[in-house]
């Protein structure tokens, strides 16, 4: 199973405990596309997906070759592609919600290291590509008067509209892009359509004890086996303005003498980078791994003399040293953390 060029992947679908998924399946092309609980497509994914009920390799991205559908492990464990480590160092994903999903925090790499002896946390960044209708949001961040102890209050209580009023709402339009790092509280709101890249974990720890969609959490699925004060604990507490916090996080990008548009640097976090390019002539060769995904129905892919139309939502895995082309495409280019 030698490969050389770019790893064409399909749709890998990962079960949640919120709604969604039918804007997406339309960007896919999908006949009669509807809202379930599988709406999350895992691209680039060496990260199993934790959910309630354990599926071995759930959230770990297929691929179609000539010998038939592989696990993107599989592949590169089988192929030597010089980066010495089987895995990508991000998590990207298409995410399309129909409802709110739960109020939530991810852990910072120090909080993953000393509670899950993990060497990821799950700093992520938010792409967004449309919505359903004008009053898609997103909550991001603390307001000035929330301490644990307030926050706390809240939880215990199972005050949603106290939880959700002590963050800043954001409404959301195609294009914004929006750093969310470990430790910030968060939640997406229903209608958003984006891209999203992060650390390759699926640690999430949550405040509701019952989700939008009437499922009950399990204590694992709240705080991830870690307890209650380890769950308080993960959050960072710092208070902004809602000025200040859109500042700081909803990132502008900048023109790459590439011909790309960086939208998240490594100044911006050293976890992942981002660029958009928009139907100019692109062409790169990596030192890591990159994952390219097209947006439009428009373009070609060239890699290792192999030349690919692209549709909306295709995704190829470009091994490290291999060089590529994008020719007319509108697509996002993903790398992998900052080296050093």
């Amino acid at each position: 199973m030698e490969v050389k060029g770019a790893i064409k992947q399909i749709p890998t679908f990962a079960k949640r405990t919120y709604k969604g998924g039918k804007v997406l399946r339309e960007f896919l092309g999908y006949r009669d596309p509807r809202d379930d609980f599988y709406p999350e497509d895992w691209i680039s994914s060496f990260t199993e997906a934790k959910n309630k009920d354990y599926v071995k390799d759930e959230g770990i991205s297929r691929a179609a070759t000539s010998f038939g559908t592989k696990l993107i492990t599989e592949i590169v464990d089988k192929n030597d592609f010089g980066q010495g480590r089987r895995e990508s160092g991000v998590l990207i994903k298409l995410l399309d919600s129909a409802e709110r999903l739960s109020i939530q925090v991810h852990p910072t790499k120090e909080y993953a290291k000393k509670i899950f002896d993990s060497e990821y946390g799950k700093t992520e960044c938010w792409y967004i590509l449309g919505k359903r209708d004008s009053n898609a949001c997103v909550y991001l961040g603390f307001k000035e008067y929330v301490t644990r102890e307030v926050w706390k209050d809240l939880f215990d209580r199972q005050d949603i509209d106290g939880m959700l009023g002590a963050m800043h709402r954001f409404e959301v339009n195609e294009g914004d892009v929006i750093l969310v790092r470990g430790g910030m509280p968060h939640a997406i709101g229903g209608g958003c359509f984006l891209l999203e890249i992060q650390e390759p974990t699926d640690y999430t720890m949550r405040v509701e004890r019952i989700t939008v969609a009437g499922e009950h959490m399990t204590p694992l699925q709240l705080h991830c086996g870690a307890g209650e004060d380890a769950l308080m604990d993960c959050f960072d507490y710092t208070s902004r303005s809602f000025d200040e916090t859109k500042k700081l996080f909803f990132i502008k990008g900048s023109a790459e003498p590439s011909g790309a548009l960086r939208q998240v640097s490594y100044s911006d976090t050293p976890c992942f980078a981002l660029d958009l390019v928009d139907e100019v002539d692109y062409t790169a060769k990596n030192e890591h791994f990159v994952t390219v995904v097209a947006l439009k129905n428009s373009g070609e892919l060239i890699c290792n003399n192999e030349s690919f139309k692209l549709k909306r939502g295709d995704r190829f895995f470009i091994p490290s040293a291999a060089e590529f082309t994008l020719k007319g495409a509108r697509a996002v280019i993903c790398y992998p953390p900052k080296k050093g």
